[in-house]
């Protein structure tokens, strides 16, 4: 959420954080609170006691760490947001769970959309047989030689490309001459 009211200056200068600070200066702008400058937080712009705290859907916000968390959750008076501590796991088996007491999610991440289950979405691992390089392949020496002679090949090509382009622009100038 974007916070309404800004230090002084802090949008031009990096070193004073954007918080609300009362402004003291003697020519402070905004506090002579003139027009054209940002205003100064007043009684008037406190939000409704019924809505305070509120998600914007008008549902109250509960953070869930935990599965015990979802204990007390009226899909009708509440709405889950999942705390940024959890790992992928846990955040697939929450998501099924809310989906289950279908409660609505503020912030359901790029995972939300896929109803795969927890074993599809882990990656599979090969178990590690000790070998020689410790499971890193190494490079082909013949295949990467090849490759080689293969760019000098075609850079040579290109050279003769050039050459032979260069050749018909000088005999086409001769001629306009």
């Amino acid at each position: 959420m974007a916070r309404r009211f800004k230090r002084q200056e802090s949008w031009r200068l990096k070193r004073v954080k954007p918080a609300w600070r009362r402004p003291r200066g003697g020519t402070s702008r905004i506090r002579l609170e003139v027009s054209g400058w940002p205003r100064k937080p007043n009684v008037g712009f406190r939000t409704e006691g019924s809505i305070r705290g509120l998600h914007p859907s008008g549902l109250e916000e509960r953070l869930v760490k935990q599965e015990k968390d979802f204990d007390g959750i009226d899909s009708k008076k509440h709405i889950v947001r999942f705390s940024h501590q959890l790992g992928e796991k846990k955040r697939l088996i929450f998501l099924e769970k809310a989906r289950q007491l279908k409660v609505k999610i503020a912030n359901p991440g790029t995972m939300e959309p896929a109803t795969r289950p927890v074993e599809e979405a882990l990656p599979e691992r090969e178990p590690n047989v000790g070998s020689e390089t410790n499971g890193v392949e190494q490079p082909d020496v013949e295949s990467a030689s090849i490759t080689e002679e293969e760019e000098t090949n075609s850079a040579a090509e290109d050279d003769t490309e050039t050459r032979t382009i260069s050749a018909k622009e000088e005999s086409e100038e001769e001629s306009n001459k």
